[in-house]
């Protein structure tokens, strides 16, 4: 009879440890499928963002053809096309803008799900998002992100790993990305200067250690044209600059004030050996 009890026992028990499933191990299962489908649907914005940044760059190069052919031939007809193309072009970009503010949103959304996941990964999310922010026109608070992020790396003495390059190289172009569009802005040169020296600072860095860790000379080419790129913003006329296209992936608009300029100070790589030779006039490569 005694042993009758114990079915019963066991019933008595299941939902006790059904709880605890679902507030230990089940809870977890549940986060890990719900960032797995987050991430799924940033992936999917992120490709979107793509494909309207690189429709948002069509326009630009469009309109500036077109305020050249006006600025050549100032006649009510080509004036009136520049116009056109130039709303064209602002449209396109606020479009980009609003995609890229999705993707960031997704991504912030998988740093709030994936509480579970290894360090690595978080920190590919969080470098997703903070690009996202800066195409999306939200430099600094993808810089600030940035920044933060190299600081971590170096902490843990991670500095030259394959993510911690993608971030200062991330960082390196949104350094630029904000100058180049605070000059376009009429900021102060100073105030541009700051950070286009910054951007130059870590291509230059990045070039150097990846000739240093037999990375490829294509690797450490690439980064010393960037410096290349960043020398003729800096030597260029603002009339000379404002008649190249920005870079594939730069946002259009104004950059805004940076807060907390004086803290940027820290952020310049180890090595500060500036280069020398602006690159000339050539268009900004595809992905750059």
């Amino acid at each position: 009879m005694k042993y009758s009890r114990v079915p019963w026992a066991l019933w008595a028990v299941l939902p006790v440890g059904g709880l605890a499933f679902h507030y230990g191990p089940g809870q977890r299962l549940f986060l890990d499928e719900r960032a797995a489908d987050l991430q799924r649907s940033a992936d999917q914005l992120e490709r979107e963002a793509m494909g309207q940044q690189g429709a948002a760059y069509a326009k630009h190069l469009e309109a500036l053809q077109a305020r050249r052919a006006a600025l050549l031939d100032p006649a009510p007809e080509a004036e009136s096309r520049a116009r056109e193309a130039t709303e064209a072009e602002s449209r396109a970009f606020q479009k980009a803008s609003a995609a890229w503010k999705r993707a960031a949103e997704a991504f912030g959304q998988i740093q709030e799900a994936a509480t579970h996941a290894s360090p690595e990964t978080l920190q590919k999310i969080r470098w997703s998002r903070s690009r996202a922010l800066v195409r999306a026109g939200d430099i600094w608070t993808g810089i600030a992100e940035l920044e933060s992020m190299i600081d971590e790396f170096e902490r843990a003495g991670s500095a030259g790993s394959v993510l911690a390059r993608a971030t200062r190289e991330e960082l390196a172009s949104a350094y630029y990305y904000a100058a180049r569009l605070m000059r376009l802005s009429g900021d102060p040169a100073e105030e541009w200067l700051f950070e286009s020296g910054k951007a130059r600072q870590h291509f230059r860095y990045l070039a150097e250690q990846a000739r240093a860790k037999g990375l490829g000379t294509e690797v450490a080419q690439n980064h010393e044209r960037n410096v290349e790129l960043v020398l003729d913003l800096e030597q260029s006329s603002l009339f000379e600059v404002q008649g190249k296209p920005l870079p594939k992936d730069s946002p259009l608009g104004r950059a805004g004030n940076r807060p907390g300029r004086g803290d940027g100070k820290r952020k310049r790589p180890p090595q500060q050996r500036d280069g020398r030779g602006a690159g000339g006039a050539e268009d900004v490569r595809t992905g750059w």
